[in-house]
């Protein structure tokens, strides 16, 4: 349910600005809403500080277990990891060359670029060079050539000559160091960049302050944010926000207490209302996949929590569709349930993959099937022998179509009563039921039925008398044709799209039969052979779950957030409630 929201402005004297925002985020039930560009220096400099605080906990390595705690301030710690990681950079890119160098001259051997560089004074002229055969053959008169190693068809030589000569081919610049000094630049380098992974270590030790110091500088910066953001009208200043209206009361007693002028009014249609979401608890445990897919309803628009659990919970069992992955599913959620089973946070995705668990071996055991069809469960009858009928299934996932955009049209058909532009809701109902007849009918070779013909007649007929209801008739039903013409097609592609439950759940359960047939094949006539089975059946069994959990997001998610959401004219344009309130010191 979206929690109704009342919009609220508060007045105050300049100087009770700051006692005022301290007040309210004490209580932490006003969004604010800024009245002009926060900005200010101090914002400025909160906001780097801010920044490299990210950086520097970005930059911490993971740790097992728990390490020494260093003494020091947030900020002199922060310096710190940031300029041990800024060497560590450079260091390990001088490494990378040094490397690079190495690979380049091993071969050559141990020498000094120096001396080779001041034998010219004795008149003695060393050039590297790499030279093909055929070049080999054209050496110029005057030079000795010496090769120091040879790969396929080039030779790796050094010419000697008394005098400058002017090579046919390509000379190469001399190295900066010798081959041992390059060895110990390495050595040197990477004792270094130890040293520095040993210190970001104890340094991690520190993390759990730096969070802190986090949360209080996200206190500071959103303090600042709104005392600058704050309206001001001459000597007075004033800041606006949405406060739930359960919260009003509280407001209200605040403001009498603190001497506030206090605005307590409707939203408007232009205001941007934040959208705030409560639901019963067992609802509430859908809340991890909105947050993982990063949408929220806008406030005019509706919540689908409770539709979204119901439906994805049956999308989940038929995508995965076998017993024994559902129980892979449980068991994986139950060991992590009890490795963070100290984190609240986690609790509602703990809770909701159990009961999406359970959902996968309900179908599985309807259907008869345990890890495949095939093999495993080949002496295991369904519960529910139709399931294993294609056609069967095919026509559950069109009523399933139907009845899922159904509820759709009818939560709108509610919504716009008393008008009679409601009708149109019930006409589209009308509607995609006749293309549920259609559906079976054209893809399972089904007759389409007199009803179907009456339900596309009756929800026509609907659809363009009251889409549009206007005192000039005939503008209204040409405004309904219009809107019959654009949306009937989609409407049956939608009905017609839930097919795709069948789809993936039939090619989990051939993908399954597959790698049992494989591991049936290489048999279990010696302990080789069996091993081979073992490895076949666990690898084809893993692939198949990851692609199923990946089609969950694909597909189940897809029907509920487009399809569903579209029939609801939902656009999913909120912005989350986010009360001003202190979060540290």
């Amino acid at each position: 349910m979206i929690v109704p929201m009342k919009k609220v402005t508060v007045v105050v004297q300049s100087k009770d600005a700051d006692s005022t925002l301290k007040e309210l985020g004490r209580l932490g039930v006003l969004h604010i809403e800024h009245q002009k560009a926060p900005a200010s220096d101090n914002i400025r400099e909160l906001t780097l500080k801010y920044q490299s605080l990210l950086k520097a906990i970005e930059f911490l390595p993971e740790t097992k277990g728990q390490n020494r705690a260093v003494r020091g301030e947030p900020q002199a710690l922060i310096d710190q990891i940031i300029s041990l990681t800024d060497e560590k950079e450079v260091v390990t890119e001088n490494l990378k060359k040094v490397n690079q160098n190495i690979e380049e001259w091993k071969d050559w051997g141990d020498f000094s670029p120096e001396e080779i560089e001041d034998l010219e004074y004795e008149n003695v002229r060393i050039q590297l060079c790499k030279i093909t055969a055929k070049q080999f053959k054209n050496m110029p008169e005057g030079v000795i050539v010496e090769e120091i190693f040879r790969k396929g068809n080039i030779r790796y030589c050094a010419v000697i000559s008394h005098e400058e000569v002017e090579l046919p081919f390509k000379v190469l610049d001399l190295p900066e160091e010798s081959l041992s000094q390059m060895l110990a630049s390495r050595g040197e380098r990477e004792d270094r960049i130890k040293l520095i992974e040993k210190r970001l270590l104890e340094l991690a030790g520190q993390k759990e302050k730096l969070l802190l110091y986090k949360k209080h500088l996200e206190s500071l910066i959103e303090f600042d944010q709104a005392l600058t953001g704050m309206g001001q009208f001459e000597k007075l200043l004033y800041l606006r926000g949405y406060c739930p209206d359960e919260n009003i009361k509280i407001l209200e007693k605040t403001a009498t207490d603190q001497k506030w002028g206090l605005l307590v009014e409707d939203p408007g249609d232009d205001d941007s209302v934040p959208t705030l979401i409560k639901n019963p608890r067992w609802v509430e445990i859908i809340r991890p996949v909105f947050q993982l897919i990063n949408t929220i309803p806008g406030y005019k628009e509706v919540d689908i929590s409770m539709w979204f659990l119901l439906f994805f919970s049956v999308f989940f069992g038929m995508l995965i569709g076998d017993a024994g992955y559902g129980l892979v599913f449980f068991i994986i959620n139950a060991v992590c349930h009890v490795k963070f089973r100290k984190s609240e946070t986690a609790k509602p995705l703990f809770i909701l993959m159990y009961a999406l668990s359970i959902c996968a071996m309900i179908w599985g055991v309807l259907s008869g099937t345990f890890f495949g069809q095939a093999y495993l469960a080949k002496r295991v009858e369904p519960l529910l022998p139709l399931l294993r009928n294609n056609n069967n299934v095919q026509a559950l996932c069109f009523f399933i179509g139907a009845l899922h955009l159904s509820i759709a049209h009818a939560w709108r058909f509610l919504r716009n009563l008393p008008s009679v532009k409601a009708l149109s809701e019930a006409g589209w109902i009308c509607m995609l039921w006749a293309a549920y007849f259609l559906a079976k009918s054209l893809i399972l070779g089904g007759v389409f039925p007199e009803l179907g013909k009456g339900l596309f007649i009756t929800g026509a007929a609907l659809i363009i008398l009251f889409t549009s209801p206007r005192k000039n008739v005939l503008k209204g039903i040409g405004s309904g044709v219009g809107e019959l013409l654009m949306r009937i097609v989609n409407s049956f592609t939608d009905v017609v799209s839930y097919i795709r439950l069948f789809a993936v759940g039939a090619a989990t359960v051939a993908v399954a039969d597959a790698f049992n047939q494989m591991a049936s094949g290489v048999g279990g006539n010696s302990i080789l052979a069996g091993f081979a089975a073992a490895l076949i059946l666990l690898f084809g069994h893993t692939l198949n779950i990851l692609l199923g959990a990946m089609a969950i997001l694909v597909h189940g998610v897809r029907l509920n957030v487009l399809e569903f959401s579209s029939h609801l004219n939902m656009e999913w344009s909120g912005m989350e409630y986010s009360p001003f309130k202190n979060k540290g010191d």
